[in-house]
């Protein structure tokens, strides 16, 4: 049973060594420097998605008309 106790030590170790490794200083599995640059990635990436969801609906009101209605009738009604 004494096996056992060690290895369930030696598992738990193994599994905070993952998580936090101090003698490589890094974070599961990556270094700082890896992870500035995952974290710069998504960033500019989400952005970018937001810069191309605010033009295509700033060009979409442009074909707008504030005066005159897009459709004639109720909705749901054929012409």
């Amino acid at each position: 049973m004494s096996g056992t106790k060690e290895e369930e030590r030696k598992g738990s170790s193994e599994w905070r060594e993952f998580f936090w490794n101090p003698r490589t200083h890094e974070l599961m599995g990556r270094t700082a420097s890896s992870w500035g640059l995952i974290l710069l990635f998504y960033l500019v990436f989400y952005l970018f998605l937001a810069g191309m969801f605010v033009l295509t609906m700033y060009i979409m009101l442009l074909t707008l008309d504030d005066y005159k209605p897009t459709l004639a009738g109720p909705p749901g009604h054929s012409r």
